[in-house]
Protein backbone atom coordinates (compact mmCIF):
# COMPACT_ATOMS: atom_id res chain seq x y z
CA UNK A 1 0.00 0.00 0.00
CA UNK A 2 2.70 2.21 0.59
CA UNK A 3 4.60 1.77 -2.57
CA UNK A 4 1.32 2.61 -4.02
CA UNK A 5 0.69 6.15 -1.93
CA UNK A 6 4.62 6.63 -3.24
CA UNK A 7 3.69 5.94 -7.25
CA UNK A 8 0.47 8.08 -7.07
CA UNK A 9 2.75 11.22 -5.26
CA UNK A 10 5.56 10.77 -7.96
CA UNK A 11 2.87 10.77 -10.81
CA UNK A 12 1.31 13.70 -9.73
CA UNK A 13 4.84 15.35 -9.25
CA UNK A 14 6.05 14.40 -13.19
CA UNK A 15 2.31 15.87 -14.31
CA UNK A 16 2.97 18.99 -12.69
CA UNK A 17 6.51 18.99 -14.32
CA UNK A 18 4.24 19.01 -17.42
CA UNK A 19 1.08 21.19 -16.47
CA UNK A 20 2.97 23.61 -14.39
CA UNK A 21 6.51 24.80 -15.31
CA UNK A 22 9.74 22.77 -14.28
CA UNK A 23 11.68 23.51 -11.84
CA UNK A 24 16.25 22.80 -11.29
CA UNK A 25 17.24 20.33 -9.09
CA UNK A 26 19.35 22.08 -5.91
CA UNK A 27 22.03 21.51 -3.98
CA UNK A 28 21.99 22.84 -0.27
CA UNK A 29 25.22 24.87 0.04
CA UNK A 30 25.80 25.78 -3.97
CA UNK A 31 29.18 27.67 -2.30
CA UNK A 32 31.33 23.77 -2.69
CA UNK A 33 29.19 23.19 -6.12
CA UNK A 34 31.36 24.89 -8.31
CA UNK A 35 30.02 27.63 -10.33
CA UNK A 36 26.35 26.02 -10.10
CA UNK A 37 25.06 29.38 -9.48
CA UNK A 38 26.15 31.60 -11.80
CA UNK A 39 29.04 31.24 -14.84
CA UNK A 40 31.05 34.12 -13.89
CA UNK A 41 31.96 32.09 -11.08
CA UNK A 42 34.00 29.53 -13.31
CA UNK A 43 37.74 30.06 -12.37
CA UNK A 44 37.13 31.57 -9.34
CA UNK A 45 39.33 28.96 -6.93
CA UNK A 46 42.16 30.95 -9.00
CA UNK A 47 43.41 27.17 -10.11
CA UNK A 48 42.62 24.60 -11.87
CA UNK A 49 39.80 22.56 -9.88
CA UNK A 50 37.74 19.29 -10.15
CA UNK A 51 34.58 19.37 -8.34
CA UNK A 52 32.36 15.74 -7.30
CA UNK A 53 29.00 16.95 -5.35
CA UNK A 54 26.39 14.07 -4.64
CA UNK A 55 22.51 14.55 -3.03
CA UNK A 56 20.22 11.88 -1.86
CA UNK A 57 17.18 13.09 -1.04
CA UNK A 58 14.15 12.06 1.07
CA UNK A 59 16.18 8.65 2.26
CA UNK A 60 12.99 7.61 4.26
CA UNK A 61 10.91 7.25 1.17
CA UNK A 62 11.04 4.23 -1.02
CA UNK A 63 12.00 5.65 -3.67
CA UNK A 64 14.78 7.62 -3.34
CA UNK A 65 16.54 10.73 -5.33
CA UNK A 66 19.73 11.23 -6.28
CA UNK A 67 21.59 14.38 -7.83
CA UNK A 68 25.18 14.03 -9.08
CA UNK A 69 27.45 16.53 -10.65
CA UNK A 70 31.19 16.49 -11.59
CA UNK A 71 32.70 19.40 -12.97
CA UNK A 72 35.95 21.33 -13.83
CA UNK A 73 37.44 24.41 -14.08
CA UNK A 74 40.46 26.34 -14.28
CA UNK A 75 41.90 30.16 -15.11
CA UNK A 76 43.71 30.96 -18.25
CA UNK A 77 45.35 33.64 -16.01
CA UNK A 78 47.48 36.10 -19.19
CA UNK A 79 43.96 36.17 -20.78
CA UNK A 80 42.17 37.24 -17.48
CA UNK A 81 39.47 34.64 -18.62
CA UNK A 82 38.23 30.80 -16.94
CA UNK A 83 36.57 28.07 -18.64
CA UNK A 84 34.90 25.26 -17.55
CA UNK A 85 32.53 21.73 -18.18
CA UNK A 86 30.56 19.96 -15.81
CA UNK A 87 27.68 17.15 -16.19
CA UNK A 88 24.84 16.61 -13.57
CA UNK A 89 22.44 13.83 -12.94
CA UNK A 90 19.24 13.95 -11.46
CA UNK A 91 17.16 10.84 -10.72
CA UNK A 92 13.50 11.56 -9.63
CA UNK A 93 13.13 7.89 -8.06
CA UNK A 94 13.80 6.42 -11.18
CA UNK A 95 10.65 7.72 -12.89
CA UNK A 96 11.98 11.36 -14.03
CA UNK A 97 15.68 11.69 -15.01
CA UNK A 98 17.81 14.48 -16.13
CA UNK A 99 21.20 15.07 -17.68
CA UNK A 100 22.93 18.27 -18.29
CA UNK A 101 26.14 19.10 -20.13
CA UNK A 102 27.41 22.43 -19.45
CA UNK A 103 30.06 24.26 -21.48
CA UNK A 104 31.29 27.75 -19.55
CA UNK A 105 33.29 30.51 -20.60
CA UNK A 106 33.73 33.90 -18.14
CA UNK A 107 35.78 36.91 -18.58
CA UNK A 108 37.22 39.45 -15.92
CA UNK A 109 37.30 43.14 -15.85
CA UNK A 110 40.24 44.46 -13.00
CA UNK A 111 38.38 47.90 -12.08
CA UNK A 112 41.64 48.65 -9.28
CA UNK A 113 43.76 46.56 -8.10
CA UNK A 114 41.53 43.35 -6.49
CA UNK A 115 38.84 44.77 -7.35
CA UNK A 116 36.79 42.92 -10.37
CA UNK A 117 33.76 42.41 -12.57
CA UNK A 118 33.29 39.08 -14.06
CA UNK A 119 30.72 37.98 -16.90
CA UNK A 120 30.13 34.55 -17.57
CA UNK A 121 27.91 32.62 -20.40
CA UNK A 122 26.87 29.23 -20.11
CA UNK A 123 25.97 26.92 -23.00
CA UNK A 124 24.11 23.59 -21.97
CA UNK A 125 22.28 20.68 -23.86
CA UNK A 126 19.51 18.95 -22.02
CA UNK A 127 18.54 14.98 -22.18
CA UNK A 128 15.83 14.31 -20.36
CA UNK A 129 13.79 10.72 -19.74
CA UNK A 130 10.07 9.99 -18.66
CA UNK A 131 9.82 6.22 -17.14
CA UNK A 132 6.20 6.60 -17.74
CA UNK A 133 5.92 2.91 -16.99
CA UNK A 134 7.38 3.19 -13.86
CA UNK A 135 4.09 5.78 -13.21
CA UNK A 136 0.97 4.79 -11.34
CA UNK A 137 -1.72 7.29 -11.88
CA UNK A 138 -4.87 7.76 -9.52
CA UNK A 139 -7.40 6.69 -12.63
CA UNK A 140 -5.16 3.14 -12.57
CA UNK A 141 -5.75 2.67 -8.73
CA UNK A 142 -9.00 0.81 -7.99
CA UNK A 143 -10.30 1.82 -4.04
CA UNK A 144 -13.47 -1.23 -4.58
CA UNK A 145 -10.69 -4.08 -4.67
CA UNK A 146 -7.35 -1.99 -3.64
CA UNK A 147 -5.56 -3.24 -7.09
CA UNK A 148 -3.84 -0.95 -9.36
CA UNK A 149 -5.46 -1.47 -12.74
CA UNK A 150 -2.99 -1.69 -15.86
CA UNK A 151 -4.22 1.14 -17.87
CA UNK A 152 -4.26 4.78 -17.91
CA UNK A 153 -6.54 7.56 -19.37
CA UNK A 154 -2.98 9.66 -19.12
CA UNK A 155 -1.14 10.17 -23.04
CA UNK A 156 2.38 11.50 -23.01
CA UNK A 157 3.32 12.82 -26.41
CA UNK A 158 7.04 11.50 -26.06
CA UNK A 159 9.44 9.69 -23.47
CA UNK A 160 12.59 12.09 -23.76
CA UNK A 161 12.99 15.61 -24.50
CA UNK A 162 16.56 17.22 -25.50
CA UNK A 163 17.40 20.76 -26.11
CA UNK A 164 20.11 23.22 -25.85
CA UNK A 165 19.77 26.05 -23.16
CA UNK A 166 22.25 29.32 -21.77
CA UNK A 167 22.67 31.30 -18.78
CA UNK A 168 24.08 34.52 -18.31
CA UNK A 169 26.24 36.07 -15.07
CA UNK A 170 27.77 38.71 -14.05
CA UNK A 171 29.54 38.88 -10.33
CA UNK A 172 31.49 41.82 -8.57
CA UNK A 173 34.49 41.08 -6.99
CA UNK A 174 36.86 42.93 -3.77
CA UNK A 175 39.28 39.73 -3.78
CA UNK A 176 38.87 37.58 -0.98
CA UNK A 177 36.67 39.68 1.15
CA UNK A 178 33.41 40.59 -0.82
CA UNK A 179 31.79 39.16 -3.90
CA UNK A 180 28.10 39.87 -5.14
CA UNK A 181 26.42 38.43 -8.22
CA UNK A 182 23.30 37.58 -10.09
CA UNK A 183 22.34 35.37 -13.11
CA UNK A 184 19.46 34.54 -15.38
CA UNK A 185 19.15 30.75 -16.24
CA UNK A 186 16.96 28.97 -19.29
CA UNK A 187 17.27 32.63 -20.91
CA UNK A 188 15.49 30.80 -24.12
CA UNK A 189 12.81 29.06 -22.01
CA UNK A 190 12.61 25.79 -23.99
CA UNK A 191 10.14 23.39 -24.03
CA UNK A 192 10.46 20.66 -21.61
CA UNK A 193 7.35 18.81 -21.55
CA UNK A 194 6.23 15.56 -22.35
CA UNK A 195 2.33 15.44 -22.28
CA UNK A 196 0.33 17.38 -25.04
CA UNK A 197 -0.19 20.19 -23.45
CA UNK A 198 0.54 23.72 -24.58
CA UNK A 199 2.31 25.03 -21.17
CA UNK A 200 5.33 23.22 -20.50
CA UNK A 201 8.56 25.28 -20.76
CA UNK A 202 11.19 25.14 -18.24
CA UNK A 203 11.06 28.51 -16.76
CA UNK A 204 13.83 31.68 -16.39
CA UNK A 205 15.32 31.31 -12.94
CA UNK A 206 16.87 34.15 -11.49
CA UNK A 207 19.56 34.13 -8.81
CA UNK A 208 21.58 36.73 -6.73
CA UNK A 209 24.24 35.71 -4.15
CA UNK A 210 26.08 37.51 -1.86
CA UNK A 211 29.53 36.07 0.19
CA UNK A 212 31.95 37.44 2.87
CA UNK A 213 35.55 36.34 3.75
CA UNK A 214 37.41 38.20 6.91
CA UNK A 215 40.28 36.32 7.86
CA UNK A 216 41.05 35.93 11.50
CA UNK A 217 44.65 35.97 11.35
CA UNK A 218 45.35 39.90 11.65
CA UNK A 219 48.67 39.75 12.96
CA UNK A 220 49.62 38.03 9.66
CA UNK A 221 48.22 40.82 7.05
CA UNK A 222 44.95 40.10 5.25
CA UNK A 223 46.56 37.24 3.43
CA UNK A 224 49.01 34.71 4.77
CA UNK A 225 50.68 34.83 0.79
CA UNK A 226 49.78 37.14 -2.00
CA UNK A 227 46.38 35.91 -3.03
CA UNK A 228 45.72 33.66 -0.79
CA UNK A 229 43.63 33.75 2.41
CA UNK A 230 45.49 32.04 5.64
CA UNK A 231 44.59 28.99 7.78
CA UNK A 232 41.89 30.74 9.69
CA UNK A 233 38.99 32.91 8.34
CA UNK A 234 35.58 33.28 8.86
CA UNK A 235 32.43 33.25 5.79
CA UNK A 236 28.89 34.46 5.34
CA UNK A 237 27.02 33.97 2.48
CA UNK A 238 23.37 34.55 0.90
CA UNK A 239 21.81 33.61 -1.98
CA UNK A 240 17.99 33.92 -3.91
CA UNK A 241 16.99 31.82 -6.36
CA UNK A 242 13.27 32.03 -8.01
CA UNK A 243 11.62 30.00 -10.68
CA UNK A 244 8.41 30.90 -11.30
CA UNK A 245 6.86 30.19 -8.03
CA UNK A 246 9.08 28.71 -6.94
CA UNK A 247 11.28 30.37 -4.28
CA UNK A 248 13.95 30.02 -2.12
CA UNK A 249 16.20 32.03 0.40
CA UNK A 250 19.64 30.70 1.99
CA UNK A 251 21.89 32.44 4.70
CA UNK A 252 24.69 30.68 5.74
CA UNK A 253 28.27 31.08 7.60
CA UNK A 254 30.42 29.28 8.94
CA UNK A 255 34.94 29.85 9.88
CA UNK A 256 37.94 27.58 8.45
CA UNK A 257 40.62 26.28 10.41
CA UNK A 258 43.21 24.04 8.82
CA UNK A 259 42.08 21.29 8.26
CA UNK A 260 38.58 21.80 9.18
CA UNK A 261 36.00 23.95 8.15
CA UNK A 262 32.40 24.23 9.87
CA UNK A 263 29.17 25.97 8.76
CA UNK A 264 25.71 25.70 9.16
CA UNK A 265 22.70 27.69 7.22
CA UNK A 266 18.55 28.04 7.13
CA UNK A 267 16.57 28.06 4.40
CA UNK A 268 13.67 29.09 3.21
CA UNK A 269 10.73 29.26 0.43
CA UNK A 270 9.15 32.60 1.88
CA UNK A 271 6.57 30.62 3.42
CA UNK A 272 6.12 27.83 5.67
CA UNK A 273 8.75 25.61 4.70
CA UNK A 274 12.13 25.64 6.63
CA UNK A 275 15.34 23.75 6.40
CA UNK A 276 18.08 24.10 9.01
CA UNK A 277 21.78 22.58 7.34
CA UNK A 278 24.99 21.54 9.05
CA UNK A 279 28.39 21.39 6.88
CA UNK A 280 31.49 19.84 8.42
CA UNK A 281 34.49 19.40 5.81
CA UNK A 282 38.35 19.45 5.71
CA UNK A 283 40.95 19.37 3.50
CA UNK A 284 44.20 17.53 3.15
CA UNK A 285 46.85 19.05 0.47
CA UNK A 286 44.84 19.54 -2.77
CA UNK A 287 41.85 17.62 -1.79
CA UNK A 288 38.34 19.07 -0.11
CA UNK A 289 35.80 16.90 1.67
CA UNK A 290 32.44 18.47 3.01
CA UNK A 291 29.09 16.65 4.48
CA UNK A 292 26.12 18.52 4.92
CA UNK A 293 23.01 17.31 6.58
CA UNK A 294 19.63 18.96 6.27
CA UNK A 295 17.45 18.82 8.68
CA UNK A 296 13.68 19.77 7.80
CA UNK A 297 12.37 21.93 10.28
CA UNK A 298 8.12 23.05 9.15
CA UNK A 299 5.54 21.06 10.52
CA UNK A 300 5.25 19.01 7.42
CA UNK A 301 6.82 15.18 8.38
CA UNK A 302 7.61 13.90 4.90
CA UNK A 303 10.86 12.70 4.94
CA UNK A 304 12.08 15.77 3.51
CA UNK A 305 15.93 15.62 4.89
CA UNK A 306 18.88 15.04 2.58
CA UNK A 307 22.74 14.22 2.67
CA UNK A 308 25.30 16.04 0.26
CA UNK A 309 28.88 14.51 -0.51
CA UNK A 310 31.05 16.58 -1.78
CA UNK A 311 34.76 16.29 -2.62
CA UNK A 312 36.96 18.97 -4.34
CA UNK A 313 40.43 18.53 -5.57
CA UNK A 314 42.50 21.89 -6.82
CA UNK A 315 45.91 22.43 -8.46
CA UNK A 316 47.76 25.35 -8.11
CA UNK A 317 49.79 26.15 -10.82
CA UNK A 318 53.04 27.95 -9.55
CA UNK A 319 52.76 30.45 -12.27
CA UNK A 320 49.75 32.81 -11.28
CA UNK A 321 48.47 36.32 -12.49
CA UNK A 322 45.79 38.42 -10.92
CA UNK A 323 42.32 36.82 -10.75
CA UNK A 324 39.66 37.22 -8.69
CA UNK A 325 38.94 34.30 -5.65
CA UNK A 326 35.84 33.98 -3.93
CA UNK A 327 35.67 30.36 -3.49
CA UNK A 328 33.45 31.25 -0.24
Amino acid sequence: MRKIIVGIFISIICCLLNVAQAQDYSFSNHNIVPFSLNPALAGNANAMRLGLNYRQQWPSLGNRYHTVRASYDQNIFKQMSSIGVAYAYDNMANIYQTNEFDLVYSHTFRLQESVFVRLGLQAALYANYLNWNNLVFEDQYDRNTRQILPNSIEDFETSSRVFPDFTFGACFVIENKFSFGASVCHMAEPDNGFAKLENHKLSQKYVAHANFTQDLEENRGLFSRQGFLSEKYFFANASYQQQDNFKLAYLGAGVAMNPLIVGASIKNDLGKENIISFMLGGNYKSFQLYYIYDLFTSTKKNGSWSHELSLIYIWQPEEKYSCPVVYW
